[in-house]
């Protein structure tokens, strides 16, 4: 659908979270779901943040689509005992303001434990003070935090693994080229190697056929997410 069908007057109001599950490979049950944001127009069309999302950041309401993601997951998953993580990004992290009202959210949060956040690599690579305090302070406050599309561009993650951070989200790349190049196979082997030290979860992320699920199942690889098991809907089984 072309970029001019979103309508220039795009309220915060029309964005709702899409939840997409994250499988227990070994289980075959949900592990945990991340919460997409999409935006449902009058005329019920609905587009991916690629397609909205600059809109939000020239109107400079990155903060406040954060924030009304955050608390509509918040609510959805309430009286619902299953993990759930929203995204941010790097405009996010350095807005200290929005870090202070997540966190205030969770104060009175049935098992707070169960949320998480989920930081791009690229972000947290550019970013690494800013990426090491939100990580640090959401520690306490028992706010998971995933490193996301880990490999998809170059940068040495290893400071950031030594954080406390819950998992990191493989990109699909990775696993796609894994059986073809040996640079990949080194990189992914090393990095499995260093989560299972630290006890950092692994998602292998975007797996969309079964012959990633296959090539997934043949590493030590728990958990994974992609169109093959769901693609994002607005409601859980759960619900």
């Amino acid at each position: 659908m072309p970029i001019r069908a979103v309508s220039d007057t795009v309220s915060i109001n029309d964005i709702v979270p899409y939840f997409q599950p994250i499988m227990d490979l070994r289980s075959k049950r949900v592990w945990r779901y991340e919460c997409l944001a999409r935006l449902i127009t009058a005329e019920d069309k609905t587009f991916l943040p690629s397609e909205f999302l600059y809109l939000i950041e020239r109107e400079q309401h990155v903060k406040a689509l954060t924030e009304a993601m955050f608390c509509q997951s918040a609510r959805y998953f309430r009286h619902v005992q299953v993990p759930w993580s929203i995204n941010i990004s790097a405009r996010d992290l350095l807005n200290d303001n929005l870090t202070n009202t997540l966190l205030s959210h969770l104060i009175d949060y049935p098992n707070p434990e169960r949320v998480s956040i989920e930081i791009s690599a690229a972000s947290a690579l550019t970013h690494p003070a800013l990426m090491q305090a939100f990580v640090e302070r959401s520690a306490e406050a028992g706010l998971g935090v995933f490193l996301d599309n880990v490999g998809e561009n170059p940068g040495n993650i290893n400071a950031i693994l030594n954080m406390p951070i819950k998992g990191i989200k493989l990109a699909g790349g990775l696993i796609s080229h894994y059986e073809q190049d040996e640079a990949v196979q080194d990189y992914v082997n090393n990095l499995l190697e260093l989560c299972q030290a630290r006890a950092i979860s692994v998602v292998a992320e975007h797996i969309e056929t079964d012959l990633l699920l296959e090539s997934v199942r043949k590493l030590p690889i728990q958990y994974a997410q992609g169109y093959v098991f769901s693609p994002p809907q607005p409601n859980t089984p759960h619900h």
